[in-house]
């Protein structure tokens, strides 16, 4: 699209046409306005008024069913002050007793008595408000663009709609803000930090009429735009990157999806495509690798990896999942508490409870997991599985010599001389004489607290090699004679995947005993078994430990022979701390073992990059399970199975998606993704640009952004809604879309919001303007919005010169991460080079926050968050004043001024105020910044900078 002038007011042919019958159409005649008025009357009679007013419950005497009956009810008689007991019981909020009318209900009830109530003809009986026809359901209606007092200052459409309902409301648009701000306030908006001082002075210096156009497609064609914009599309979906509930686990693959937001906002992803990649993106991921991971829309809220054994438990884990789906589905592209109605009908809106598990049925295959985004190449399996056996030679070397020093140990303890050491949780090996096996299996016999036994890995070695022959990427297979139900860290897959430690481990069901089985790829000679319960570089567990057991082999699999047992071990459990261990090792011994742990580092980070290429949690896709109707919910009470479906009630579209009972798996989620992104659709389009524009103006034209429905705020503006969602779809009579080819793009709509007069207005108040409209829901000035919670942080990054703009990949960390069975986060005590990257890219787990986002009201990752809240409170301001984070930063602020503007402090002054403001001091606060320099030096003053309002609103 080309820029867009600053002052250009779209003098095009179809704005022209639309005006010209804005002007020339006929006015309704009165008796059309008349019949219009009493069905609408009547609706709201039958939904709000009728369940105690009819001829049966006549609620004081009163029975609203047809005219006469009311008129006998005296409901129209009217007092000494000319109104009617009808207008004074509903003006007066008195009815109805539940759920009072809105200001415009009350408004078309006074106008329906002043016409003479006229009634239909026909006896009125009580509808159930939740199956009354709801607004949000109703089809997009483009209204033309209305003619205003005002429409000399109108940029585009946009304007005129919003300066219609000023007049209305005896206001007036506010003036342009300055330059400045309009710089800050565009590229904070768009890009999430603040311009740079060069930026500034550049736009400063344009007084071309598209100074202000360029500005616009300059920060939507940043890279820094998709970050931003992807960032609130997260909060939305609920995006996290760890499991949440008790163990709440790190989900280290989970970044693909974050990935994938930020290029398709990048990109201007058509928006029903956005849809379908993340409904159902595995289906033409092979055609299209950047949709590949899209599909983690569908897994990245909680999912509870704690064991439950019973049926019920194991039920309702399951069960959580899909509403965890289902509900944000519903809420993030229908905007819908589509979750309401898994119980029961929805109490408020057309929803029937079938509909829940109608759409449960189109994620009935869907589970969480890793996922392969796209098959390996022979090349990189190759380089995995060497990259494996070698990280995993490496730890066994680490292993042994810390057996060495725990032979030492024991010797100089005085313990028994033994053959071989007691069994520990690090490493065991046991050596036989070479024999021909194709199946090695180990079985334990007792464990050191009768537990249920655990193995981290099992390897097996010939005589002749010294690679591991039993890794899964050598061709061999493991097996197990149970599993410890419930928890996705304990695999008969970890058996034998090369990955030591608790985290990849299998553990039998049966206490104290189990076995474990490795088919080899072939027949060959073993002589070596290597076995461990945490073989981690830094072990945590040595319970459930195997002290008694046999190895045996089979040619065949039927006929087993033993090989090794813990016969000759000492029976002492023989845990010996770390650092006593590395002091028996001699010097060289000690320097081998740095050396080790140095080569085992490298080696995990290149294994991490060539798994994480190609390997993401973005959902694992089955063999559907039949879902049921729940009566009221209960797993344990199942009623009709059903088919995928829709919502009924939208009516405008089939509801019945794949008309089979036995559709394929992503042909559900694929017909389901199709429907929502149905032109037709009369929530998709509606319900995305009112979150542009709450992005935009700090509130969406239905201030309740994920609730369309009756219990949401109705629109402030119903009319532009529909406009907006018309010229997104890019219908016939767009004057953007259409005649540019950007049906359903995104950047198009943002270049129409910013670029109107009503985004560009000072946000100064008025008394009159206060008096009127205290909250500025009409818009007569522009919002002062705070900075969040990533941008704060990424904008101080910025000033000080550290941001670290390295696009993607795994995340960093803002805490310390272990595990104890459960996940323990703690918080960092210094903030190194790694943490400098843009918020979006720090690892969001759940139920933690690092201390400056978390006080800046960064949602908690948990739950949803359709808009955040902007609150103010004492920790904001011991964050920024006292924080070691902009402490820190400060300090490389100071020093950043001091490189650029040299040592003399009336020059640093003013470069700083220009990096942090984008402006340069006053003459008063040139003084007041040299004294607090003189005092306490440029690092003071930097922070105090950083603490202004000024910095952190726009």
């Amino acid at each position: 699209m080309p820029p867009i002038p600053i002052h250009y007011h779209f003098k095009t042919a179809a704005l022209t046409s639309l005006l010209l019958t804005a002007v020339t159409v006929a006015m309704p005649s009165a008796a059309r306005q008349d019949g219009e008025l009493s069905r609408q009357a009547s609706d709201l009679l039958a939904q709000r008024c009728l369940a105690c007013h009819d001829s049966v419950k006549r609620a004081g005497g009163v029975d609203l069913t047809n005219r006469a009956s009311a008129q006998a009810s005296g409901i129209f008689k009217v007092n000494a002050s000319g109104s009617s007991r009808l207008e004074r019981v509903v003006t007066s909020r008195k009815m109805p007793p539940n759920g009072k009318l809105s200001a415009g209900e009350v408004s078309l009830m006074t106008r329906w008595v002043a016409v003479g109530s006229p009634y239909p003809a026909v006896k009125l009986e009580a509808v159930n408000a939740a199956s009354a026809p709801l607004w949000s359901f109703q089809p997009v209606k483009r209204s033309s663009v209305p003619q205003t007092p005002f429409d000399a200052l109108s940029n585009n459409p946009v304007d005129r709609f919003l300066f219609a309902t000023l007049a209305k409301n005896g206001l007036r648009p506010s003036p342009l803000a300055d330059r400045r701000t309009l710089l800050r306030r565009v590229t904070i908006d768009l890009t999430g930090l603040s311009p740079t001082p060069e930026e500034m002075d550049a736009f400063l210096r344009d007084s071309g009429p598209n100074a202000y156009a360029k500005v616009v497609d300059r920060l939507l064609d940043s890279s820094a735009y998709g970050e931003r914009w992807g960032r609130h599309w997260l909060d939305v979906v609920r995006y996290g990157e760890s499991n949440g509930y008790e163990q709440n686990h790190v989900r280290p693959d989970a970044w693909p999806y974050r990935d994938y937001v930020i290029r398709a906002f990048n990109k201007d992803t058509p928006y029903p495509q956005f849809v379908a990649e993340q409904l159902a993106g595995d289906v033409p991921a092979k055609d299209n690798p950047d949709a590949a991971a899209a599909t983690g829309f569908l897994v990245a809220g909680t999912h509870d990896t704690v064991g439950i054994q019973t049926e019920e438990g194991t039920r309702q884990q399951r069960s959580n999942d899909l509403d965890d789906i289902v509900s944000t589905t519903g809420a993030a592209f229908l905007g819908l508490t589509v979750g309401c109605a898994k119980c029961h009908d929805h109490k408020f809106d057309p929803i029937p409870q079938r509909d829940f598990y109608r759409l449960a049925a189109c994620f009935a295959g869907v589970r969480h997991g890793v996922r392969q985004m796209r098959d390996q190449t022979e090349a990189e399996k190759r380089q995995e599985s060497e990259a494996t056996n070698r990280s995993t030679e490496l730890q066994n070397a680490l292993n042994d010599l810390d057996n060495q020093a725990r032979t030492v140990v024991l010797r100089n303890r005085g313990a028994a001389a033994a053959s071989r050491p007691a069994v520990n949780a690090r490493r065991n090996e046991d050596v036989f004489a070479p024999v021909t096996a194709r199946f090695v299996r180990f079985t334990v016999l007792a464990t050191n607290d009768g537990a249920e036994p655990c193995i981290d890995e099992l390897q097996v070695f010939g005589p002749a090699s010294a690679a591991n022959r039993a890794l899964a990427s050598e061709g061999a297979k493991a097996t197990a004679g149970s599993l410890l139900p419930g928890y996705a860290i304990h695999q008969v897959a970890h058996l034998n995947d090369g990955k030591l430690g608790n985290e990849h481990s299998w553990v039998s069901s049966a206490k104290g005993t189990g076995w474990a089985q490795i088919e080899l790829a072939s027949e060959q000679a073993v002589s070596r078994v290597i076995w461990s319960r945490d073989g981690a570089e830094i072990p945590k567990f040595d319970d459930r430990l195997p002290v008694k057991y046999r190895i045996e082999v089979s040619r065949d699999g039927t006929n087993w022979s033993v090989v090794a047992t813990e016969a000759g071990r000492t029976g002492t459990r023989d845990y010996i701390h770390p650092d006593e261990l590395l002091n028996a090792l001699t010097p060289d011994q000690r320097a081998l073992r740095l050396s080790l742990q140095k080569q085992l580092a490298d080696q995990k980070q290149q294994l991490a990059a060539l798994r994480s290429s190609d390997r993401a949690y973005i959902g694992q896709f089955t063999a559907p399970d039949p879902i049921y109707v729940l009566r009221r919910g209960d797993v344990m009470q199942r009623g009709d199975e059903v088919q995928p479906g829709a919502l009924s009630k939208v009516d405008v579209l089939d509801s019945d998606l794949t008309h089979s009972a036995t559709a394929p798996e992503p042909e559900r989620r694929l017909a389901l993704a199709r429907w929502i992104g149905d032109p037709s659709n009369p929530l998709t389009a509606r319900v995305f640009v009112n979150r542009v524009w709450q992005y935009h103006f700090g509130r969406g034209i239905v201030g309740t952004p994920s609730d369309f429905g009756r219990n949401g705020e109705k629109p402030t503006h119903p009319e532009l809604l529909d406009w907006l969602a018309s010229e997104f779809m890019g219908g016939d009579t767009s004057i953007f879309s259409r005649q540019h080819g950007f049906a359903w793009k995104l950047k198009p709509l943002h270049r129409l919001l910013v670029t109107s007069y009503v985004y560009r207005q000072s946000s100064a108040t008025t008394p009159k303007g206060v008096a009127i409209d205290a909250f500025n829901t009409l818009l007569w000035r522009m919002n002062l919005r705070r900075m969040e919670a990533e941008a704060v942080r990424d904008s101080v990054l910025a000033a000080a010169g550290k941001l670290d703009r390295k696009m993607g990949g795994p995340s960093f960390k803002l805490y310390k991460y272990e595990v104890v069975n459960v996940a323990i986060y703690s918080p960092l005590e210094e903030y190194g080079p790694e943490t400098w990257r843009r918020g979006v890219y720090q690892q969001a787990a759940r139920g933690i926050r690092d201390d400056l986002l978390g006080a800046f009201d960064c949602p908690e990752s948990s739950q949803r968050a359709p808009k955040r809240e902007s609150t103010t409170t004492a920790l904001q301001a011991l964050s920024l004043l006292n924080g070691p984070f902009l402490s820190q930063q400060s300090g490389f602020l100071a020093e950043r001024i001091r490189k650029e503007a040299g040592e003399a402090p009336e020059a640093q002054i003013k470069r700083v105020f220009l990096i942090v403001f984008q402006r340069p001091p006053d003459l008063g606060e040139q003084a007041e910044a040299l004294a607090l320099y003189r005092r306490q030096g440029a690092t003071a003053l930097c922070r105090a900078l950083l603490n202004a309002n000024e910095f952190l609103y726009y």
